[in-house]
């Protein structure tokens, strides 16, 4: 129950500090902070698409992978509901108008590989598992793939981000929904692909 909470919370700050600045490097350096808190008890893992490559890589079983994903869109979810508490607006994600959607989905694809091999890499492999640089690793890299993403796709590459605010502003009678499956199925396959290629580069390390 504690990693489930945990990633609730993780999930709670990082779309609560992406809705009141979307500024990618608060957003990393956010995430780092996360990262050290929350490394020991779940994974600091605040993003579907890590979680399904963990849950690839057998490091999570099927129903831990499920109660990750849950308690990260509950957490999204409540971010949406703080935000709107204390702006009195509703927060939601839309890609630009300046890109087409094949370009968001190679950007939210690719960018969300990058950032989950590096997670993937600093867990898994002996020569980063006990490094004590990990959290700014992973808090920089995250914001690094932001920072080139948003122009293209808007720089969500985080599933819960996009269905937790979404469903709130479809309860508030928005239609941001209709967004969900870019920012939801392009991060997920770019979790997926960062998994085999790990498996792929690390096949004798681990």
């Amino acid at each position: 129950m504690h990693s489930y909470v945990m990633e609730a919370i993780g999930a709670f700050f990082l779309v609560l500090v992406f809705g009141f600045t979307g500024d990618p490097l608060a957003i990393g350096l956010t995430l780092m902070a996360l990262v050290y808190i929350g490394s020991r008890i779940s994974g600091a893992h605040y993003n579907p698409a890590v979680s399904l490559a963990f849950f690839l890589k057998r490091r999570l079983s099927g129903a831990e992978f499920a109660g990750y994903l849950i308690a990260q869109l509950f957490g999204a979810f409540l971010a949406a509901a703080a935000i709107f508490f204390l702006s009195t607006s509703v927060f939601y994600i839309e890609p630009p108008a300046t890109t087409n959607l094949y370009q968001q989905v190679f950007a939210e694809v690719v960018f969300t590989f990058i950032f989950v091999l590096v997670m993937l890499t600093l867990a898994l492999t002996k020569s980063f598992r006990k490094s004590s640089l990990s959290g700014l690793a992973v808090g920089l890299a995250f914001g690094g793939m932001l920072m080139v993403a948003t122009p293209v796709s808007g720089g969500i590459l985080n599933p819960a981000t996009s269905i937790g605010t979404a469903s709130f502003d479809l309860i508030n009678g928005g239609n941001s929904i209709i967004h969900s499956l870019l920012y939801t199925l392009a991060p997920l396959t770019g979790g997926a692909l960062a998994a085999f290629a790990f498996s792929y580069f690390h096949r004798l390390e681990f």
